[in-house]
């Protein structure tokens, strides 16, 4: 708690708010589609399907 004390005690107007410390920019690849849609095969395995959904037990009453 005293490390909280000590946060809240900070000057902090006029700083702006940062996502990340560091100021970088992540390399993300390209989105690009590299597996076939493979739906129907996932789904004949699956318990229950219904109109290309999974069916689940329900869990909230």
């Amino acid at each position: 708690m005293d490390m909280v004390d000590q946060l809240q005690g900070l000057d902090t107007e006029g700083v702006k708010p940062l996502a990340h410390p560091l100021d970088a920019t992540q390399r993300l690849r390209a989105d690009e589609v590299t597996e076939t849609n493979q739906r129907d095969t996932f789904q004949r395995c699956a318990p229950a399907v219904e109109n290309g959904l999974y069916l689940v037990p329900r869990v909230v009453e």
